[in-house]
């Protein structure tokens, strides 16, 4: 979850999984108008969404909430699509698709100050492409090329769990690494180690800081 606050609005990246009063404590933060965006329908991203009146998040998301038979009401959700602009003022950030992860990820490019704000569009150390609802590998990785071509613009990256990285934004080299364990995998050059680590089996491949878990069955 990310406030970032500009010279007119703020803007509410995610609102996680807990029961509190999210709403109230972001006005103890900022007075500025709000607008709140949702990066994909996972329960701990989108969890006190209905605090708002109203939402942005790709309406390919939709499917996830019955997938997952979570109590999210939509009536004040609006979709997004690549290439919103969200002003804030003296910043922006522009909405980018990157389906993998979910089928409506979207990150968000801060291109003024190089940053981007990923969630878990390229995962948080560990990538999880193995879950109910992702799409295969090869879907996946058009979606990081198309992203790539981006590149430039962006130099630090904030994604959805920077705790488990030591609460310090990844770089580029976690990026191109990334690129290479799905291209590796597809390509058949590396073989995958068996992971346990959450509700769903899987392999994993990993290089540097990033580790890609995907799913053999669902590669292409």
């Amino acid at each position: 979850m990310f406030l970032i606050e500009g010279t007119e609005k703020a803007l509410l990246v995610d609102t996680g999984m807990g029961k509190g009063n999210l709403k109230g404590f972001i006005k103890n933060i900022t007075d500025k108008p709000l607008e709140v965006v949702i990066t994909h329908a996972h329960g701990d991203h989108i969890g006190q969404a209905n605090q708002f009146e109203e939402v942005y998040m790709s309406d390919k998301e939709n499917e996830l909430i019955d997938l997952f038979k979570m109590k999210i009401d939509l009536a004040n959700f609006r979709n997004i699509k690549d290439g919103h602009i969200f002003d804030l003022g003296d910043r922006k950030l522009e909405v980018i698709e990157v389906p993998g992860h979910t089928p409506g990820s979207v990150v968000l490019l801060d291109a003024a100050n190089k940053l981007l704000f990923s969630s878990d569009a390229i995962g948080t150390g560990h990538l999880w492409m193995h879950i109910p609802g992702t799409l295969t590998l090869e879907q996946y990785l058009e979606s990081l090329r198309k992203l790539a071509e981006r590149k430039a613009e962006f130099e630090k990256i904030y994604t959805g769990h920077l705790m488990e990285v030591g609460n310090e934004p990844l770089d580029l080299e976690y990026f191109d690494n990334i690129v290479y364990l799905v291209e590796q995998v597809l390509a058949g050059e590396l073989e995958g180690k068996e992971y346990n680590n959450g509700p769903f089996p899987g392999l994993y491949v990993e290089k540097g800081k990033a580790l890609l878990v995907y799913n053999p069955d669902t590669i292409r």
